[in-house]
């Protein structure tokens, strides 16, 4: 399995790569040496009305989060009002169905993540995702933390390798909480697990038990509380638990240790080839005017680099990993989880 997922993962990033140096090489960059103001002045789009960006999830989550803190510095760069609207609920699904439906003006546009992407692969969403709407530009890529309950965790284990060891030896007595059974929190979990224990995907819930929660803040009580072992989470939405010692971090799925919590090994450092973490981009509805996608972008990457927003993505731990990218490097990025979340799909029989 584990050879499957990286194959599968490297040449889908490479051929992405390929295809995108020959189709847009003439094009425009993510516009990183650009001010917002130059590329809507050489593009001639002048922006004359309210903005909308839309977040397919709940006010104060992380993707909410993500956004907030630029919603000011936008509006400042570009002169008109910024709206962030939350469409929230199908886990991500009526959000982008939302945004798909409104006109492709330029005034309209949709923070998404790889949650969207395994929706689209289920063929739960109404259209065609990758034919719909089309990256802008990256803004984070967290990294995802495997926590456990210190109520749940006591006399059982005190780290990761012993939480694998007591998982072989006590099946299904743990448990672990999931936002969505097949989100990419499920995906790096099952991934992370599969490895650590020596089986496949599928075998992971002979070990530990799968449970979904209706949201974040659900999902932290029942840690707390000890009603259940396991979480996973991005280290920017657990820092005040960590901090309190009611939920500690087993490992995080990166190639580094996180910055926010040094001492927890990283995936790498154990051998297991598991580094999904949930990232966020906004995306618009092809057929969007290029120039107010190219002003966006390039609004974006400028709000991204001033003191303000580098502030909170330091204290939110999203600097542990690259963050803006411009409309290529993400649609690779997108690509290559396709193919990823493809494979994880068929291990566990949703896809044939």
């Amino acid at each position: 399995m584990k050879k499957t997922l990286v194959i599968a993962a490297a040449a889908a990033g490479i051929l992405s790569v390929a295809l995108l140096a020959m189709s847009c090489g003439s094009g425009k960059g993510s516009g990183n040496s650009q001010t917002a103001r130059g590329a809507s002045d050489s593009a001639e789009w002048k922006w004359t009305r309210k903005l909308t960006l839309v977040c397919p999830w709940g006010v104060g989550g992380g993707a909410d989060g993500t956004l907030r803190p630029l919603q000011p510095l936008l509006q400042d760069i570009l002169g008109v009002p910024v709206e962030i609207v939350n469409v929230e609920g199908a886990g991500g699904a009526n959000g982008v169905n939302f945004a798909q439906k409104q006109p492709a003006d330029g005034y309209t546009y949709v923070l998404t993540t790889q949650s969207i992407i395994l929706l689209d692969l289920q063929k739960i969403l109404p259209f065609d995702y990758q034919k719909e709407l089309q990256p802008v530009a990256k803004l984070v890529h967290s990294t995802n933390l495997l926590i456990s309950s210190k109520k749940a965790m006591q006399g059982k284990y005190n780290n990761f390798e012993e939480f694998i060891a007591y998982a072989k030896a006590h099946p299904q007595e743990l448990s672990c909480a999931m936002l969505t059974a097949t989100g990419q929190d499920s995906v790096s979990m099952k991934q992370t697990l599969a490895e650590a224990l020596g089986v496949t995907i599928s075998e992971v819930d002979k070990y530990v038990k799968s449970v979904s929660y209706g949201g974040g803040a659900e999902m932290s009580s029942a840690l707390v509380g000890g009603h259940i072992s396991l979480g996973v989470a991005g280290g920017e939405e657990i820092q005040g638990l960590v901090a309190s010692g009611d939920i500690v971090p087993l490992i995080a799925m990166s190639e580094n240790r996180v910055s926010s919590v040094p001492d927890v090994p990283c995936t790498k450092e154990l051998g297991l080839n598991s580094y999904i973490g949930s990232w966020r981009a906004i995306y618009a509805r092809t057929g969007t005017p290029q120039a107010a996608v190219d002003s966006l972008a390039a609004a974006l990457k400028k709000a991204w680099d001033m003191p303000a927003y580098q502030e909170f993505l330091k204290n939110s731990g999203y600097l542990d990993r690259p963050g803006y990218a411009g409309r290529e490097e993400t649609q690779a990025l997108a690509q290559s989880e396709y193919a990823i979340f493809t494979a994880y799909l068929k291990d566990i029989g949703i896809l044939r």
